[in-house]
């Protein structure tokens, strides 16, 4: 006997809904693993919003004379297999753990944390603040490859004006900014912009050659990045309040894995199964 909720591939409706036909019961699935089904450079097949091919479980039994434009039906274990895998083969997975731990606590008074504004200049001179950091608890990064990424910053400009009267230069430099922990330097190139004008109305004024040259540093970076925080109690002992911040840091590292179109399988099968009662 047929199931009576079965494998499909369908596709949205013409309007952008999800049809009706797709099963409701718990642990079913549908939207899984859409794929773009037109081919690049061709008329396409489906207009959009019809133009991606999803796997769910359908509200069936499948109609004998056949089944709604769209939909395929897939009634073996290994059919599934060779679907999931045909349509997988660049995809990939990230996923994140924390690979490391340390904790940074300052505690004080009310009074060190705000200081009183002192009359004529006067400055607080109560006790300060006191902060003690902890070693780093370090862990192993989930298994799979670091993810690295690869970007491009404008590190330096050197703007230098040359006419009669002399050369003026000015430098400006930027530092790197990214969210990462490390950076790997890969390379620098240079671009080099020359514009001359006439200074003066009339254009009759002096020549002056403005020469723009911007340095551009390529780096690669591992996604490693940390972020934290905070936790704040404050404790009252005969009147004096004192106040305790803990900020916790955290590292997060992502990795990357390929795509597994045997769990995947494994994983509908068993939903297909449970929903069927099989």
């Amino acid at each position: 006997m047929a199931a009576q909720h079965p494998i499909i591939k369908y596709r949205l409706t013409p309007q952008g809904r999800t049809p009706d036909y797709l099963c409701k019961h718990e642990g079913s699935f549908a939207g899984m693993y859409g794929v773009n089904t037109n081919k690049e450079g061709y008329i396409p097949a489906w207009l959009s919003p019809q133009e991606t091919q999803y796997l769910g479980l359908g509200c069936g039994p499948i109609d004998p004379d056949g089944v709604p434009a769209g939909v395929e039906v897939i009634s073996t274990k290994t059919a599934l297999q060779t679907y999931i895998t045909g349509i997988s083969t660049t995809w990939t997975v990230d996923s994140e753990g924390v690979t490391g731990i340390r904790t940074e606590t300052t505690t004080g008074t009310l009074e060190a944390w705000n200081p009183p504004s002192g009359m004529e200049g006067e400055e607080y001179s109560g006790p300060g603040l006191t902060t003690t950091t902890s070693a780093s608890v370090t862990y192993d990064a989930p298994s799979g490859t670091v993810i690295e990424h690869t970007a491009s910053y404008v590190t330096k400009i050197v703007v230098e004006r040359s006419s009669a009267s002399g050369v003026t230069t000015s430098t400006q430099e930027f530092e790197i900014r990214h969210p990462y922990t490390n950076i790997t330097v890969t390379g620098t190139s240079d671009v080099v912009g020359v514009v001359t004008t006439t200074a003066g109305p009339g254009g009759e004024g002096e020549e002056v050659t403005t020469t723009t040259t911007t340095t551009t540093t390529t780096a690669t970076h591992q996604d490693i990045t940390e972020g934290y925080s905070d936790s704040v109690t404050t404790t009252d002992v005969d009147g004096v309040v004192t106040k305790t911040r803990t900020r916790t840091y955290r590292e997060v590292t992502k990795v990357r894995n390929p795509f597994d179109p045997a769990a995947a399988t494994e994983e509908l099968w068993n939903k297909y199964k449970a929903v069927n009662g099989l």
